[in-house]
C-alpha cells in the first residue's frame, strides 16, 4: 500500500514543531516557515516515518535550510511491539556521541582543529538534533537534507555494481579504522564510546525474534529448485534457520580474538546517498541509518552489503578484487592515525572472520531480499495493520511479482557459500 503527502506548511507533530523551533533558533531564523513533504517511499524505510522540511525565512523565495527528520511509528502498538524506543536510541547516542567521539579522536591524532559539535563525521550527514527520551514516542532525528547537494539513492531492487560497492566500502573502511585505531591508541576513552551502541536486532530481548523466526522458514520454498529437501545445500541452510536468531546472535558477537569495530549495522542499498559526477562516477558516499550499528568483526558490513545488495554475476568477476582493497584501504586509514595494521587488524585476521562470519551475508539475505525486491504497492503500510490489530506475522508475509528474482538470489547466495567454504 503507497502512502504520499502534498507538500503542506502542516507540521505533523507537536514535538517535531519544538523541535524544528529549536533548529531555527539555533541558526538564527527568525521568521521560519516551513514546507513538509513525505521523505520515502513504501519499502524505503522499515523502522521510522521520514519527513523532508524546507525552512525559508520570512517571504523568501529559497529555502535556507532542507532538513530531515526521522520520526518513531505513528502506531503505539507498532511502537510497543517492534520495541522502536530500542533502536531509536542506538541511532541517536551514535548521532550524539560515538561519531562525535571518533571525529575527535581522527582530528586529535591528526593534528587538526576538529570541533565535534559543528564537525560531521565524514561520509555521514550533518545532524541538526537528536530527541531521545522523554515522552514516549517523540524521539527524533534530524538532519541536513543530502539530495538538494546531488545525493541520491539507487535502485533497491537493481542493487549496486563495481564503483558504488567500491565507494561504500571505502566509507566503511573510514568508519572501522576510526575505531579500531583508537581502540588500540585510547583504550579507556574508546571503551565509554564502545558502550553506547549494542545489539538491536538479533538478542533475546527482541519482542519480535519469534516473527522472524518464522518468517525466515519460507526459505525452504525459495530454495526448494535448485536445493531440494535432503540436498546438501538444503541441510546447510538448515543449519542457518533452525535456532535462527541464536545463530545470528553468534555471528554478531564481537570477537575474542580481536579485530572488532564499531559498525554501521545496516549496510544495504536504501541507507546509502550517491553523489555523482556528470561523466556518472561516484564522487561521494553518505552513510545513513545507524538503528542496527554493533560492535563486532567488520566483515559482517561487508557481507550484509555484498550478499543482500549484488548479484551472483557481479560477485563472481569483483569481490575477492574488492576484499583485498578494503583491507587495503582500511590498512592506509590505520596507519594515517598511528596505528600498526599488521597488529590489530591483519590480513590473516580478516582472512578468518571471513571464514568464520561471512555466512551473516546469507543470514540477512533469506530476512531482507524478500523485501528489498518487493514493489512498493506489495508492502503494507504497517502502522494501519497494527492499529486494525493484524499480526506481524502475516504483515511479514510479502508476497511479490520478483519471486523468481527473489529466489534466483538466495539460492546463489547459497550455493557461493558452499562453494567459498563459508558454511
Amino acid at each position: 500500500m503507497t502512502s504520499t503527502m502534498e507538500p503542506t506548511d502542516t507540521i505533523p507533530t507537536e514535538h517535531l514543531q519544538r523541535i524544528l523551533q529549536e533548529v531555527t533558533e539555533k541558526k538564527g531564523i527568525k521568521e521560519p516557515r516551513y514546507t513538509v513533504s513525505v521523505g520515502s517511499k513504501p519499502g524505503d524505510n522499515y523502522l521510522g516515518l521520514l519527513y523532508r522540511v524546507e525552512v525559508r525565512e520570512g517571504e523568501a523565495a529559497e529555502p535556507t535550510l532542507r532538513l530531515i527528520a526521522k520520526l518513531m511509528p505513528r502506531s503505539e502498538r507498532r511502537r510497543r511491539e517492534t520495541r522502536m524506543v530500542v533502536f531509536f536510541d542506538n541511532e541517536c547516542n551514535v548521532y550524539h556521541t560515538v561519531l562525535p567521539g571518533l571525529n575527535r579522536f581522527v582530528g586529535e591524532v591528526r593534528g587538526a582543529d576538529v570541533d565535534a559539535r559543528d564537525s560531521s563525521f565524514p561520509y555521514t550527514a550533518p545532524l541538526h538534533h537528536a530527541h531521545q527520551g522523554g515522552v514516549e514516542g517523540e524521539d527524533t532525528i534530524v538532519l541536513e537534507d543530502m539530495r538538494p547537494l546531488g545525493f541520491t539513492l539507487q535502485d533497491r531492487k537493481a542493487g549496486l555494481d563495481e564503483h558504488h560497492v567500491r565507494a561504500v566500502l571505502r566509507a566503511l573502511a573510514h568508519l572501522h579504522a576510526a575505531s579500531i585505531a583508537m581502540q588500540d591508541q585510547r583504550p579507556d576513552e574508546f571503551a565509554k564510546l564502545r558502550g553506547h551502541v549494542r545489539e538491536t536486532l538479533f538478542c533475546a530481548s527482541n519482542p519480535c525474534a519469534s516473527y522472524l523466526e518464522e518468517m525466515v522458514q519460507r526459505t525452504y520454498g525459495y530454495i526448494k529448485e535448485r536445493f531440494p529437501e535432503g540436498s546438501a545445500g538444503y541441510i546447510k541452510m538448515k543449519s542457518l534457520l533452525e535456532g535462527y536468531i541464536g545463530v545470528m546472535a553468534e555471528l554478531t558477537a564481537e570477537s575474542k580474538d580481536g579485530g572488532n569495530a564499531i559498525l554501521h549495522g545496516d549496510t544495504w542499498t536504501n541507507n546509502v546517498l550517491f553523489k555523482h559526477s556528470e561523466a556518472g562516477s561516484v564522487e561521494e558516499v553518505c552513510l545513513l541509518d545507524f538503528q542496527l550499528a554493533r560492535f563486532g568483526p567488520p566483515v559482517l558490513d561487508i557481507a550484509y552489503l555484498v550478499y543482500c545488495c549484488t548479484v551472483r554475476e557481479f560477485r563472481d568477476k569483483h569481490l575477492d578484487k574488492l576484499l583485498g582493497e578494503y583491507h587495503d584501504q582500511l590498512s592506509a586509514n590505520l596507519r594515517r592515525l598511528g596505528s600498526d595494521p599488521d597488529k590489530v587488524y591483519s590480513r590473516e585476521t580478516m582472512q578468518a572472520q571471513l571464514r568464520e562470519r561471512m555466512r551473516f551475508g546469507l543470514g540477512m539475505a533469506v530476512m531482507t531480499v524478500p523485501l528489498f525486491l518487493a514493489d512498493p504497492d506489495e508492502i503494507p503500510d504497517m502502522d494501519e495493520q497494527f492499529e486494525k490489530g493484524a499480526d506481524m506475522k502475516e504483515m511479514l508475509k510479502v508476497e511479490t511479482k520478483s519471486a523468481p528474482e527473489r529466489n534466483k538470489r538466495i539460492s546463489d547466495v547459497l550455493e557461493e557459500m558452499m562453494e567459498r567454504g563459508w558454511i
